[in-house]
């Protein structure tokens, strides 16, 4: 048994079939690897054949069934396509987890209207795509859909209002989907921290120009979100807020908002966290 891995997650997870969007490298890579581990069949999906083929070698080699489409979440045809060749390949399908995402630094006055509806294509877009597609089969098996938000999906940030908007529509999204199916679908939203990034991985600048990401210290491995997905699905959880600073940030933005908003925009002004050579994108 993966040391990763509870007995009682391996008991619910044996057999189940989950579907990752992009999966082939980063968080969603890893996500769909304890999910193979713990026992589940697994689907991985992303704009990158190369990275999903490469994925699949190394998960087939650990003994981890897994199913690989080539696909980009804001056409809705690739999206059915993928959807259909899960449900084809395995019989049904029981989790989804929309992974896939892009972002940029930049202020709004400087990025074009076509790089902030691409993001909003792919990060909200995107994650309706899949999971207005998937529901039929979610809705049969009774399963989950998790969604991949951001510490920044809980309030507007400077130099990142693209992936604010798109991090916290997945909010309301989520909220509107357990009202509506009232439990027969699980949907759980996760609020990711600052987290550990492949080395070869690149965002996009104001320009639309991709440059490489550099994070010297992160608050979170791969490992850890993907441990969060998992607990998140056997528990069958709303929401979650990754790491203790995340949880004190949340409460703060709750009872302090004036203050919360004017100790943001102080230290976006002096902090190279938000230099562009400090963001996370396209998984």
């Amino acid at each position: 048994m993966n040391h990763q891995i509870k007995s009682t997650q391996q008991d619910y997870f044996r057999g189940k079939v989950a579907l990752v969007t992009g999966g082939g490298k980063g968080i969603g890579r890893e996500i769909a690897r304890l999910f193979g581990a713990a026992g589940c069949r697994v689907a991985i999906t992303g704009r990158d054949p190369d990275a999903l083929d490469r994925t699949a070698q190394e998960f087939r080699k650990n003994g981890i069934e897994i199913l690989t489409v080539s696909g980009d979440v804001s056409r809705v045809d690739d999206c059915r396509r993928v959807i259909s060749r899960c449900v084809d390949g395995y019989g049904q399908l029981d989790i989804l987890v929309n992974n896939a995402g892009m972002t940029m630094r930049g202020m709004f006055r400087d990025i074009s209207l076509e790089l902030f509806h691409g993001i909003m294509d792919v990060n909200f877009r995107g994650t309706v795509n899949m999971t207005k597609l998937s529901l039929d089969e979610l809705e049969k098996s009774g399963g989950s859909v998790i969604f991949i938000s951001s510490l920044a999906g809980l309030k507007g940030l400077p130099g990142v209002s693209p992936y604010c908007s798109s991090k916290m529509a997945l909010t309301a999204l989520g909220e509107s989907l357990r009202s509506e199916y009232g439990g027969r679908v699980h949907f759980g939203t996760l609020y990711v921290s600052f987290t550990e990034n492949d080395p070869e991985k690149t965002m996009y600048n104001e320009n639309g120009e991709l440059i490489p990401l550099k994070r010297d210290k992160t608050a979170s491995s791969q490992n850890d979100v993907a441990r969060s997905v998992l607990r998140l699905v056997h528990k069958r959880r709303r929401y979650a807020v990754m790491t203790a600073g995340g949880k004190l940030i949340k409460l703060v933005y709750a009872l302090f908002p004036n203050l919360a908003e004017a100790l943001i925009t102080r230290f976006a002004g002096g902090s190279k966290l938000y230099a562009y050579d400090r963001l996370d994108a396209r998984d």
